[in-house]
């Protein structure tokens, strides 16, 4: 069920059975010439709405944007500070919570914004005493990451990666727009915090830790509809037990 177009009285009904809610939580950031700003947003949105109507689980309209300052030297990017995220996320929860979700489950595409949506679910949690509140990146979801290696390449990348573009211009419906299908230059060392200057310095093309020459629409066809799998056996487990 989308609450986006659903009736206070269609939720009434859905909690009468059900407890589980996806909030879906991205970015708008760039992601060079290779994939639209809101990829991160794109494909957490497609995947908790496939995925809730084959469960039948609830899901929001999408937190759009998310922390990503390191990319603010980009054209088009707009980044949350963590306490602005983490604000946002205790204020979903807590009002999701009031009206009788138990099982609150922010998928996210982008991870950056790990510590904040954690911070907001520690805080919620004063207020929310029995119930599950979890963060879940989608490639987390058991499996995902032995499949994207075995489907696409050793190390699909850090950021503007293989799995995500090949996702989001299946997931668009159009034709993938050419691109250099160049190799970024390696990660930033794990832990780094870098300036919008220094991201621009160490990575002009955006993209970091990927071999774009890897990327095949096909399959991320592939690929997204193994998420959408793993991701209705996580909601059909999370469901079933209690906290």
């Amino acid at each position: 069920m989308n609450l986006a177009g659903a009736l206070s009285k269609d939720v009434a009904e859905y909690l009468n059975t059900k407890s589980t809610v996806m909030v879906p939580v991205g970015s708008l950031e760039q992601h060079g010439s290779a994939a639209p700003l809101a990829c991160d947003t794109i494909i957490p949105v497609r995947l908790c709405a496939a995925a809730g109507h084959e469960t039948g689980t609830a899901f929001t309209p999408a937190v759009t944007f998310g922390v990503s300052d390191c990319h603010m030297a980009f054209p088009g990017t707009v980044s949350l500070r963590s306490s602005t995220l983490a604000a946002v996320t205790r204020d979903i929860s807590v009002s999701l919570y009031t009206h009788g979700f138990r099982k609150i489950l922010f998928v996210s595409g982008h991870g950056g914004n790990r510590n904040a949506v954690m911070d907001g679910l520690s805080e919620a949690s004063g207020s929310c005493t029995d119930a599950d509140m979890r963060y879940l990146p989608y490639w987390e979801l058991p499996g995902v990451m032995e499949k994207q290696k075995k489907l696409f390449c050793p190390d699909p990348g850090f950021h503007v990666t293989v799995t995500e573009v090949s996702m989001v211009w299946h997931l668009m419906g159009k034709e993938r727009p050419e691109f250099r299908k160049r190799k970024y230059p390696p990660e930033p060392a794990s832990g780094s915090v870098i300036s919008p200057s220094r991201w621009k310095e160490l990575y002009p093309d955006g993209g970091a830790g990927s071999d774009l020459s890897f990327v095949s629409k096909e399959k991320g066809e592939i690929f997204f509809d193994f998420l959408v799998n793993r991701l209705c056996h996580y909601l059909i487990s999370l469901e079933k037990h209690a906290k």
